[in-house]
């Protein structure tokens, strides 16, 4: 029998969520069951099991093959496992449900790998049906990257795009003076030509690219006000609707833990359908800032899509990190190492709900003693890095990967520090997921600053085929 939950009674607490996602990892384990400155390096502390709320992103297909769901991640840094679990109610799932479970091998760079040790789907008869490994069977599960003090990080599963996470089993933010905070879309599939508004698409010429908050709180309430939002600068386009400049949210104990709720009632034009539609958005902000936002377009169930939202980013969501009181030593971050993940949200037909030609694979950015002649060329405060062969860490002999991608930053705004709105992607014939086997260079914004203190950067752009995110976190 599997180790899942299968009836629902009411929403976990933190507690309840944090103690359950470890009893499972254990059975599982046992049986096959179930500024200005340059930062100062933080290592990351073992200090136990952390649930993780992961936003929906584009080309996600996790419990079962389902797509359009939220995705909850355990892990244990003590136990060296992981859990990834879905929340749904239908006639199948009745609450949590366990979709895999495994182990870590701690890597090089604060990289974790994730090993597969059981996977469950449902099958025809709506039973869960586990799939066991062993470890010797060395069953690739992905890879996560964590802040210090599990204050957040990245994930990647095996087949599925990467995700930002934030902690929330910790309490909900406490922030009496407001904070500003930078944020870029976490896009979804380019719509085509011919391809009807579809939920988890995103279209740059109209929607939101990036953008600027004020957060702060008063007990459980969450105030977003001054929110800027823009495209990118390179579009062309012109931003639809006007958005709200403030709204409120409210935090506390939900189904994935502590998370922010953006309330329904606010409402925003859809860009060229004419029809107001409601948002639900749900936000966390981790103990080191980062900012992770899940627009809540999936959580339609008829009618039109809600592709738009009234909070921060548009796509699927938003990912952020608080803005730098000063200008940011360009040296310092340009010359930093880092690892992270480079995601291709691919393009929406004209008869498919799905998108096609989504990619995202594992990227090691800096490290090079001097520029490698495969990096594509790059003058404007660049830093050069890439992929792995076959996403295979191991295949490095000195860890730091192929170098097939360029991110050339560009000018800080001058009124914005941590914004880089000039910025340029160019991704060479090397890479695997460059279909047009020739360099392709495209506009495309950054946002960096530091979370624990250590940087981060993120970076969103757009070719003629698809949109292009890069999320960075400084390695150890």
């Amino acid at each position: 029998m599997p180790c899942i939950p299968r009836r629902y009674v009411a929403p976990p607490s933190p507690f309840e969520m944090k103690r359950s996602f470890a009893g499972l990892l254990l059975l599982v384990l046992a049986g096959g069951c179930g500024g200005s400155t340059p930062p100062t390096l933080v290592a990351t502390t073992h200090a136990g099991p952390q649930t993780y709320f992961s936003p929906l992103v584009e080309g996600s297909t996790v419990a079962g093959g389902v797509a359009g769901v939220n995705v909850t991640y355990t892990i244990d840094d003590v136990g060296d496992a992981f859990s990834l679990s879905t929340f749904a109610l239908n006639s199948n799932q009745k609450g949590f449900q366990v979709a895999d479970a495994g182990f870590i091998a701690p890597g090089a760079r604060g990289l974790l790998e994730l090993g597969l040790l059981a996977s469950y789907q449902f099958n025809s008869s709506g039973q869960s049906v586990a799939t066991t490994y062993t470890r010797q069977q060395n069953q690739p599960g992905g890879f996560a990257l964590e802040l210090a003090n599990q204050a957040g990080g990245l994930a990647q599963f095996v087949g599925e795009p990467v995700t930002p996470l934030v902690p929330t089993t910790s309490e909900c933010p406490s922030i009496g003076t407001a904070k500003t905070y930078l944020f870029v879309t976490i896009p979804g599939a380019l719509r085509n030509s011919n391809a009807t508004v579809l939920p988890l698409t995103w279209d740059p010429l109209k929607e939101t690219a990036y953008g600027s908050v004020d957060i702060s709180t008063d007990g459980s309430t969450v105030k977003l006000a001054n929110i800027k939002h823009s495209l990118l600068p390179s579009s062309g386009g012109s931003l639809q609707p006007a958005n709200p400049t403030s709204v409120a949210g409210a935090c506390g104990q939900s189904i994935y833990g502590n998370t922010i709720s953006i309330p329904g009632e606010v409402s925003v034009l859809n860009p060229g359908q004419g029809q107001t539609n409601p948002t639900q958005a749900i936000a966390g902000i981790s103990p080191s800032g980062l900012l992770v936002e899940d627009n809540g377009t999936h959580l339609a169930s008829t009618g039109l899509s809600l592709d738009y939202l009234s909070a921060l980013g548009a796509g699927t969501g938003a990912i952020g990190l608080p803005r730098p009181s000063t200008a940011l030593d360009l040296t310092a971050l340009t010359g930093a190492q880092y690892m992270g993940f480079i995601y291709g949200a691919g393009t929406s037909g004209a008869n498919t709900s799905t998108p096609t030609g989504w990619s995202s694979h594992l990227a090691s950015f800096g490290g090079f003693s001097s520029v490698p002649s495969t990096c594509p060329a790059g003058t404007s405060n660049p830093i050069y890095g890439g992929s792995f062969t076959g996403d295979d860490p191991s295949t490095s002999s000195n860890g730091f990967g192929l170098c097939n991608v360029t991110i050339e930053l560009g000018a800080q705004d001058p009124s914005n520090p941590g914004l880089f709105p000039t910025a340029r992607v160019s991704i060479g014939a090397t890479y695997v997921a460059n279909t047009t086997r020739a360099t392709d260079s495209f506009s495309a914004v950054a946002i960096a600053g530091q979370l624990n203190g250590k940087f981060a950067i993120f970076v969103l752009g757009v070719d003629s085929t698809q949109p292009w995110e890069i999320d960075l976190l400084q390695s150890n």
